[in-house]
């Protein structure tokens, strides 16, 4: 790799580190902050095609959220498919990214924030309940080592996706259709776990008593979050902008909420 492109590179991680999650909104998320990272490679790589160079940028203004400490490794793959297949692979990397960064999460929030937050974060607060300063500095340190480790997993990630991709050149398509597949399967376990309705009402008779969601949940498990979903979904595909869409749930909630049918 020249020391050009090492420098993008470079230049890429620690605009994720700086701006990654800055820009999380309830839209897209970390979408902005991500295309932000991958814009000084995607002009570099596209310099030639600005057509190309748009339909790159748009791809990667898509929804994306997992653990920042994590998404480093995505954005290493998707750099090193793209630079060698350039927009051919935008499908394939759209599909990479949605099956990846809810796994990725799951092992991020562990890793990175659950286990050492829990330990450095006691230590570092127990010294300054006694009035020591070096707890600040410890838990500045290890916030500090936390985020470089964006380094080495931009860099693993870079390499798997250049070896994924000399080992699949000919079955890109089917790849393709089996990381949309993990997507899909991915985004349907996390709508009951996310998508939270709750009926007001609880129906009683002698000792029996169950709530709406628990009569509900008898007919269909998560019925009505899939209805909601199901809704969004509609709208959505009816090219209905999603800021609309965030705020008619949101003002059919708080309606709801006011004639005590939801809680």
């Amino acid at each position: 790799m020249s020391k050009k492109m090492n420098i993008l590179h470079r230049k890429i991680v620690t605009r994720w580190i700086f701006n990654g999650a800055t820009s999380l909104n309830y839209e897209k998320m970390e979408g902005l902050g991500y295309a932000y990272s991958m814009l000084p490679f995607l002009k570099k790589n596209y310099e030639d095609d600005p057509d190309a160079l748009q339909e790159s940028v748009l791809t990667h203004l898509q929804f994306f959220n997992t653990t920042p400490y994590t998404a480093p490794y995505i954005i290493g793959m998707n750099t090193g498919i793209e630079e060698k297949e350039k927009e051919k692979s935008l499908e394939a990397i759209s599909a990479l990214k949605t099956g990846l960064m809810g796994p990725l999460a799951g092992i991020g929030d562990s890793i990175f924030v659950v286990i050492p937050w829990t330990i450095f974060g006691a230590i570092a607060a127990n010294m300054a309940l006694d009035g020591s300063p070096v707890g600040c500095f410890l838990w500045l340190i290890v916030s500090i080592l936390l985020r470089l480790t964006a380094y080495p997993l931009y860099k693993a990630g870079l390499e798997s996706g250049t070896s994924l991709l000399s080992s699949i050149e000919t079955k890109l398509k089917s790849i393709t259709n089996s990381i949309s597949i993990l997507g899909l399967m991915v985004v349907g376990a996390l709508i009951f776990n996310v998508v939270k309705v709750n009926l007001a009402f609880t129906f009683e008779q002698g000792e029996l008593s169950m709530t709406g969601n628990e009569i509900l949940d008898e007919i269909m498990p998560g019925l009505l979050s899939a209805a909601v979903v199901a809704i969004v979904y509609y709208l959505l595909r009816k090219k209905v902008k999603p800021q609309y869409v965030i705020l008619i749930v949101l003002v059919a909630s708080i309606i709801l909420n006011g004639l005590n049918i939801l809680e």
